[in-house]
Order: structure tokens, then sequence, then C-alpha cells
């Protein structure tokens, strides 16, 4: 979909990296904070599923990333619907889009969209091996929506063995590693998915210093890609906080009129206030 990928006011992005930076957390020892992005649908959201290009992604692989695709989306009503079963909380899941229709497309071709969720073989010409993406546009008040691209390849950088036939002479004169690109497992992209969906409904990253990061939310900001021991799962924070944002009817009339900042938590079971 490179059409989509140009979008022509990009107010925010955020990223499920393969890096660590739970360093800079570093001025609140005693508690984790949770952010939001400062914006929510104001109606139903409708996710729409596009395609890769099947050029570079096997199609069996590809009908599997898709399932766990739709059960990362699921998982995200499933879960709120039992914490919070007042509220509405269903989403509009369209059918997905073959990449021959959406190859030359632009948003604008797909206003009933307001969750996209797209993807790529591989990341080109980024640096901070980012795993997933969000993009916010809500410029336009007759189309707001969250654009999302996951990517379904990464390099394998652990483990390293030094072997001079996986190394390429530059025109310095210097070496360079040269890394394969790997097909991500099937946790990793379910992983994935379910953060960057959150990033899409409105969460920002959850921030915490402790080894155990990924049991306490889903949308902490680092992951290891090729880990199949890990699995996220949608937390009593990571529904606290959407239930803040959305309020206790849900998607259908979101009701709260001030959207915090962020939300400090005591190891993600409990909310220590919101600002």
């Amino acid at each position: 979909m490179n059409a989509l990928r140009v979008i022509s006011i990009l107010l925010i992005v955020f990223s499920l990296s393969t890096v660590s930076i739970a360093s800079v957390f570093g001025q609140l020892p005693t508690a984790d904070k949770y952010e939001n992005l400062g914006i929510r649908h104001d109606s139903r959201p409708n996710v729409c599923l596009f395609e890769p290009n099947p050029t570079h992604v096997d199609w069996d692989y590809w009908k599997a990333v898709e399932i766990e695709s739709w059960k990362a989306v699921l998982d995200w009503q499933v879960e709120m619907t039992e914490f919070l079963p007042e509220g509405d909380w269903s989403m509009y899941i369209h059918s997905t889009v073959p990449y021959e229709e959406h190859w030359n497309k632009t948003p604008d071709d797909y206003r009933h969209c307001n969750i996209f969720l797209t993807y790529e073989a591989w990341s080109e010409g980024r640096e901070d091996m980012a795993l997933g993406l969000t993009g916010i546009d809500f410029a336009d008040s007759r189309h707001k929506f969250t654009y999302i691209v996951i990517f379904l390849h990464a390099e394998e950088r652990n483990n390293i063995v030094i072997d001079l036939g996986s190394m390429k002479e530059n025109n310095e004169g210097k070496y360079e590693f040269v890394f394969d690109k790997k097909q991500l497992p099937l946790n990793t992209i379910y992983n994935i998915v379910l953060h960057e969906v959150g990033h899409g409904l409105g969460l920002g990253h959850y921030w915490s210093t402790q080894e155990d990061d990924y049991k306490r939310s889903a949308l902490i900001p680092s992951l290891k890609p090729f880990d199949e021991d890990i699995n996220f799962e949608i937390t009593i924070a990571d529904k606290f906080q959407l239930g803040r944002l959305y309020g206790l009817d849900g998607f259908q009339k979101p009701q709260p009129v001030w959207i915090p900042d962020h939300c400090l938590f005591d190891h993600g079971l409990r909310s220590l206030g919101c600002y």
C-alpha cells in the first residue's frame, strides 16, 4: 500500500521497537507511568486490514499473520467487555482488502476506516529497529484515523557468529555485517498488533524499569522480536487506561471531558492517580 504510507499531516508516530529505552524513566523510581496520546475516536472504531505486497511475503505465512491480527483486535473487545460489561466495546471489523485493490490508493479512498492495519515485509531506511508504527491524523474532522504499519521481518542480531562469508567490503576498505531478515514468529506478530491497536485507540506507552514489564502492560515500548516465550496480554492497567479514556459507555458514546496526560501505576496493578 505505497500511497497509503504517505499521510499529509502526521501528528504523532508511536512505535514498538526492539531497543529498550527504559533508562529515560529514572525520574519515576517508585511508580510506572502510562501515557495517553491525547486523542480518542468519537464513534465506534472501524478496523480495516490491508494485505501486504505478496512479492516479499510467503502466502501461508501471511494467512497465519492475518489470523493473529484479527485475534489481537478481538481480544481488545473481549477484555474490555469483561472489564466494563455495561459499555459497548465492539468495533466494526471489515474484510481484508486484497493488495491489488489498494496498492495505489490513499486513506481518502477508505473513509469508512478509522483504524488502518497495514503490513510491510520489512522496515526500509530506518535505524530504530521498529517492529510497528502508528501514525495519527486527526486534522480532518470528516476523517479522523490512526494508521498502523506492521513489519513482518526483522534482522536477528542475537548470538552473532563472525563469519567472513557474512561480511562485505565497503568503499573505504572497512567491513560491515550483513544480517539476513527473518520472518517474525507468530507470537511476536500478535504482540505487535495488540500493542499498535492500543496506540490506534489512543493509548500511549507504559513505562517501567522492571524486567517483567511485558506482564504489566501490552503497551511497553520494546520487545525482543525472536523470543517465542513472550506473550503480551491486555492487563488490568491497559483496561483501566482505556476505560478512563472512553468512559463506562465504551466506544459507542465517549463521555469523559478530560483526557489525562498520563496515569501512574503501582506494579501495573493499582492506579495511583492520573494527571
